[in-house]
């Protein structure tokens, strides 16, 4: 059965940039086993299946990447808002549109803008308690498996630490951008620290001094999970990184808004603009909004 399908670059207004992202709109025509040989046909990193339900402005999404089914994830919501404009099934009426997203793990609210320039500026809500440990490895460990120097590790305003939010990463500060970019991952040196006993699969490396006048953090993931030479969407980790932000002691009550930049424009820049309350005893509640470009529109002819 014939379906249309359209591509997306999300979290960026400049084609060729920010994350490809496929979305089917009508997934409901395709048998829910096609769905994994569809993503895999594709290979984007995330793929969009969406489907009505019985509720005003309510739609249900599986993602899914190459690999597998995905619980949640952030770039899929920039997407989807942005094909459901597109296609009609909402209208934008007003400054925004607010439109319900329900995943696997969590439902979303999210509002969609129209940009002057045609792009789409999408922001959801979450919340998260996340647990926050100060036990990490040395800093000779640490630099050993990321292949960098033990001074390039930042010690100055933030500090390492393994937050989990149901999965934990380990977030390293480093002294740069290039720093951060220069980092190369060694399982060897992984398998001999201490870091496999945090049970943290992914490590978020980032640098409050980045390169770009527009953002305030550059942040790349690395680790087992992730293939030596990737360098995977975060969106998805924007939970765990704010609550890493507001476990520190200088950062107080309020909220807080700054822009995070992964990627160079050579490697599919994004850009995410994060807003955070931090309030003591209270969940964190996250705003995370960017743009997202249309850049094709397809038809599959099988599934």
């Amino acid at each position: 059965m014939n379906s249309i399908y359209y591509t997306l670059d999300v979290f960026t207004n400049t084609p060729f940039q920010g994350v490809q992202t496929a979305v089917f709109p009508y997934a409901e025509k395709l048998s829910d086993e096609s769905l994994i040989d569809i993503a895999r046909e594709l290979n984007v990193p995330e793929t969009v299946f969406i489907y009505p339900v019985d509720e005003d402005d309510t739609f249900k999404l599986r993602i899914f990447s190459p690999k597998g089914e995905i619980d949640f994830a952030g770039h899929p919501m920039l997407a989807t808002a942005h094909v459901l404009l597109e296609t009609g099934q909402i209208k934008l009426e007003g400054a925004y549109t607010r439109i319900n997203l329900k995943q696997k793990t969590q439902d979303v609210v999210a509002n969609i803008s129209a940009n002057d320039d045609g792009s789409k500026f999408v922001q959801f809500t979450l919340q998260c308690m996340p647990v926050v440990d100060r036990y990490t490895p040395t800093g000779s460990e640490l630099a050993k498996l990321l292949t960098i120097n033990e001074n390039d590790i930042d010690h100055s305003t933030y500090h390492t630490r393994l937050v989990s939010d149901g999965l934990p990463y380990l977030i390293v500060p480093l002294k740069s951008q290039d720093a951060v970019d220069k980092a190369c991952f060694d399982l060897n040196a992984w398998s001999l620290s201490s870091a496999p006993a945090m049970a943290a699969q992914e490590i978020m490396l980032f640098s409050a001094k980045t390169n770009s006048s527009d953002s305030n953090f550059h942040v790349r993931l690395v680790g087992p999970n992730i293939g030596l030479h990737e360098d995977p969407p975060v969106g998805s980790a924007m939970p765990v990184f704010a609550a890493y932000i507001a476990s520190h002691e200088e950062v107080r009550e309020g909220t807080y808004s700054f822009a995070i930049d992964r990627g160079v424009s050579e490697k599919r820049r994004s850009l995410l603009q994060i807003e955070m309350d931090k309030h003591v005893g209270r969940p964190i509640t996250l705003r995370v909004g960017g743009d997202s470009i249309l850049v094709s529109k397809n038809e599959l002819l099988v599934g």
